[in-house]
C-alpha cells in the first residue's frame, strides 16, 4: 500500500507560488514525494532541494547549480520555506550567470570546424595585415594595461603576438585563424586572466577573424 506523502496539497502549491515569486517556471521542476523524502529538482541543472523529517523537524540538503551542499534543519513550515525560498533565488542566480569559458570554446570551436570545411585558405590582402597588426597591438596594450602581468608574462605575451603577426603574411587565413585560437587559449589559460577579458577583447577579435577568412559570423554574447 503507498504510503502517504510527505507534504500535503497546500504545501505543494506554497512550494509551486514560490518557484513563479522566483522567476521561474514551475515547469522546469520536478516534485517527487515517496512519503519519506521530498525531492524538489531542476530539470535542466544539477540543482535540487531535499526535505525529510516532518512537521515537528524539517531536514535535508539543498543544492544550487555546481555549488557546494549545504545541510539544513527547520522546526516550523514557515522556516522551511524561508531555505526553500532562498535556495530557489540561488537557482535563479545560477540559471541566469553565463559561463564565459564555456561561451569560449563554443566560439573557438565554431570558427575551427568553419575553418575545416572552407574551400579557400588564401593569403591575407595587405590592408587585412595592417587590420590584424592593429587588433593584435591592441590586445597586447590592453592584456598589459588590464592585467597584473609578470615580466615573464609580458615577453612571452609579446613573442605569441609578434609570432601571429609574422605568421599572418606568408600562411593562409584558415590556418591562422586556427594558429591564432590555439596560441590565445594557451596564453589565456597559462596567465589565468579572468574570464570578462575573454568577453570583453578576445571573442569580438576572433569574430572579426571569422570576417577575414570568409567564414559564417559567429554569434554574438
Amino acid at each position: 500500500m503507498p504510503s502517504s506523502p510527505l507534504l500535503q496539497k497546500w504545501q505543494r502549491n506554497h512550494i509551486f507560488e514560490a518557484i513563479q515569486k522566483a522567476a521561474l517556471d514551475p515547469r522546469e521542476f520536478d516534485l517527487n514525494d515517496d512519503g519519506a523524502e521530498v525531492r524538489i529538482k531542476h530539470k535542466w541543472s544539477e540543482s535540487y532541494f531535499l526535505i525529510g523529517g516532518d512537521a515537528s523537524r524539517y531536514f535535508g540538503t539543498r543544492i544550487a547549480g555546481d555549488a557546494p551542499g549545504f545541510s539544513y534543519e527547520a522546526y516550523s513550515w514557515q522556516n522551511l520555506m524561508t531555505r526553500v525560498i532562498a535556495w530557489l533565488y540561488e537557482v535563479k542566480r545560477d540559471l541566469d550567470m553565463p559561463d564565459l569559458w564555456a561561451e569560449l570554446l563554443r566560439e573557438t570551436e565554431l570558427l575551427g570546424n568553419a575553418s575545416n570545411n572552407a574551400t579557400e585558405n588564401t593569403p591575407f590582402t595587405a590592408e587585412e595585415q595592417k587590420e590584424i597588426v592593429r587588433r593584435l597591438r591592441e590586445l597586447e596594450e590592453h592584456a598589459r594595461r588590464t592585467y597584473s602581468l609578470s615580466a615573464e608574462q609580458i615577453k612571452v605575451l609579446d613573442a605569441k603576438i609578434n609570432y601571429l603577426i609574422e605568421a599572418a603574411g606568408h600562411v593562409g587565413r584558415d590556418d591562422w585563424a586556427l594558429m591564432f585560437i590555439g596560441v590565445t587559449l594557451t596564453f589565456i589559460f597559462a596567465s589565468a586572466f579572468p574570464p570578462e577579458s575573454v568577453r570583453e577583447f578576445v571573442l569580438p577579435l576572433l569574430r572579426f577573424i571569422g570576417h577575414l577568412g570568409g567564414l559564417p559570423v559567429l554569434p554574438g554574447i
